[in-house]
């Protein structure tokens, strides 16, 4: 091939390229209108702000990823991309505001773990919780990098169910999805009478099934590009990867 048939060959291929409709996206829940779930979407107020720092690999590559869902559903809250926050101004900006009081949602041992003791605090400033929206081993990365996160105060909860996110295997019994771990954080301060939302937030766990359910009829459907004759393994039946027996998965 010479070097016009080439060019020739990269034009006709850009030319079709260009000719190939593209799916149409929806801008609030960030999936395509075929797979759009803002139907099953219900707008949380919350007094809470919660700032999803997502990694990059969640917000490009992930598709049923649930940090889109969780900000598409809160109201007050926000994404911010990126791996290492130290320098990031957005969230420099929201620990340096006087008028907020900023924790970071991550296992600890110095975490204040609000499913079992009081979570006292300053009522005259904004609670600011930063959610950590990747996949295990990359948080752990995230908050490594973040010196600000590091030196924030850390606050967690004790799951009490399994999660439901079972097109995706979690590397522990209680490992839960983003939305998952809103959705019971706020169950802890609405039992702490920090916020009162009436159980509203319990649409986060119907969002998360409808996802769930929708990912399972594509998987399932023979007519379909994502179709896998066996696509859902039950929990009990999976094989642990040993890599977690020995992994610690937190930064302590």
């Amino acid at each position: 091939m010479n070097k016009e048939q080439y060019l020739a060959k990269k034009k006709a291929q850009q030319v079709e390229f260009d000719n190939i409709q593209r799916r149409e996206t929806c801008l609030n829940c960030r999936r395509t209108s075929s797979a759009c779930l803002c139907d099953d979407i219900v707008e949380i107020k919350t007094n809470t702000m919660f700032v999803l720092l997502m990694h990059p690999m969640e917000a490009k590559k992930e598709k049923v990823g649930t940090g889109r869902l969780t900000k598409a559903s809160l109201k007050n809250s926000k994404v911010i991309m990126g791996i290492d926050f130290s320098n990031d101004p957005e969230v420099n900006e929201l620990i340096d505001n006087p008028d907020n009081l900023c924790f970071a949602m991550y296992p600890g041992k110095s975490a204040i773990n609000i499913s079992e003791e009081k979570f006292t605090f300053d009522k005259s400033k904004k609670l600011v919780i930063f959610v950590i929206d990747a996949t295990w081993p990359c948080a752990k990365k995230m908050m490594k990098l973040s010196t600000n996160l590091l030196d924030l105060p850390r606050v967690c909860f004790t799951p009490t169910e399994r999660s439901k996110f079972d097109i995706k295997q979690q590397p522990m019994e209680f490992c839960l999805s983003t939305i998952e771990s809103v959705h019971y954080f706020l169950s802890a301060l609405e039992e702490q009478g920090v916020e009162k939302l009436n159980k509203t937030h319990d649409s986060l766990l119907k969002t998360l099934e409808s996802l769930v359910n929708y990912q399972l009829e594509c998987e399932s459907d023979p007519n379909r590009q994502t179709y896998r004759r066996n696509s859902f393994t039950p929990f009990e039946k999976r094989k642990k990867s040993v890599k977690w027996k020995t992994r610690s998965l937190f930064v302590d």
